[in-house]
């Protein structure tokens, strides 16, 4: 399937033209009008999407929804002028983003145990709607039974499963074609790049006898969480970290249940947390106090505006989360790493928003709050 999918991206990027030219790019894959005059006198281009499926799309966008937050998440960071609407509510009180975007509505949408209305989308009448995909099995099925039900609304299909967790770049390339960012689709390539790679080289060679332990503590409890090989908990994983949590990996959602007893057994020398709630009373819970993490204050939470580093939502913004996740569990490795340098860097250019030296100090610190 995925070697598939992988012929499918490459052609499916040399696919995609702009209505204005006339006539179609000369590669050995072509999916275009029959004539070119139907091209030229019409406002829309053919394309391929990630799963081979051709479509027609308008040849100038200027409204996209998309049903995930993984592909959200990347439109908003590769094109903000074109998202029309979130799919989840940000309930945070510090949002580090500009008021054109925190106003745009929440739109739902098809992840987890959410269900999108589709009417609420069609009523915005977007120029495409992007779906994104992570599994395998009756995508195509799936993807056309949504279809259906938008109508003459193209769905066109991306893959979620692959913005993050792999060095390649093929759902980002293919997203700044399809809303001709090209140029910001690269920088973000470069940056997430440079990162993992940066990553790799200092923790490929830790002896796993030498690993930094870590949980990933989720809910309110802490008693939540994902094993090795989760998307959920994947930043421990490429960060090196070796993973304590010794129980089943739920699919989909996540957030396999364990008992404090399970976590005090595994006694990881770290805990990172996205839960603020967790965070704040941690330290000061009896039932935590024997922890190997606890009693050297090694619990730490992560940086949550807009939206959360590591993890829920997933998306590409879970690349600077890996150089915060790296700086907590290796921090005599990662002296070189400037931190608050690189957040600056990411918010400018793909969050679209230049943070203040109090607003970074405030994101870099977010224990700050959740122990008020």
């Amino acid at each position: 399937m995925r070697g598939k999918i992988g012929t499918i991206l490459i052609l499916s990027l040399l696919v995609l033209t702009v209505a204005s030219c006339g006539c179609a790019e000369n590669t050995d894959q072509q999916a275009v009008p029959n004539s070119s005059t139907e091209l030229l006198n019409s406002s829309t281009v053919q394309i391929t999407d990630m799963l081979g499926r051709q479509l027609t799309v308008p040849g100038e966008m200027s409204s996209v929804v998309a049903t995930s937050p993984p592909s959200t998440i990347l439109v908003y960071m590769l094109a903000p002028g074109k998202l029309t609407g979130w799919n989840f509510k940000n309930n945070f009180t510090q949002t580090f983003m500009d008021e054109n975007y925190t106003k745009l509505p929440v739109i739902g949408g098809w992840f987890g145990t959410q269900t999108g209305n589709y009417e609420t989308i069609i009523h915005m009448d977007p120029d495409i709607v992007i779906e994104g995909y992570t599994t395998d099995g009756e995508i195509n099925e799936a993807i056309d039974r949504r279809q259906e039900s938008f109508g003459s609304i193209p769905v066109v299909a991306v893959d979620d499963s692959i913005i993050f967790v792999t060095q390649s770049n093929p759902t980002i390339e293919y997203v700044g074609k399809l809303l001709d960012c090209e140029a910001q689709a690269e920088k973000l390539i470069e940056f997430r790049s440079s990162v993992l790679n940066e990553i790799n080289s200092t923790v490929k060679d830790i002896p796993e006898d030498e690993k930094v332990s870590v949980y990933y503590a989720e809910g309110p409890k802490g008693l939540m969480t994902d094993p090795s090989g989760s998307q959920h908990s994947q930043v421990i994983d490429i960060c090196g970290g070796s993973n304590v949590a010794d129980c089943p990996l739920t699919p989909g959602s996540g957030m396999t249940q364990v008992s404090i007893e399970q976590v005090m057994g595994w006694d990881p020398e770290v805990i990172i947390t996205s839960n603020p709630q967790f965070y704040a009373a941690v330290y000061s819970d009896s039932l935590w106090a024997g922890v190997d993490a606890v009693q050297n204050r090694r619990v730490y939470l992560a940086p949550q505006n807009p939206f959360c580093w590591i993890d829920r939502p997933q998306g590409p913004h879970l690349i600077l989360g890996t150089a915060w996740t790296a700086k907590m569990l290796y921090p005599n490795l990662f002296t070189d790493m400037d931190l608050p340098q690189l957040t600056r860097e990411f918010y400018s250019e793909f969050f679209h928003y230049d943070l203040t030296d109090n607003e970074l100090e405030t994101l870099l610190n977010p224990e700050v709050e959740a122990e008020k």
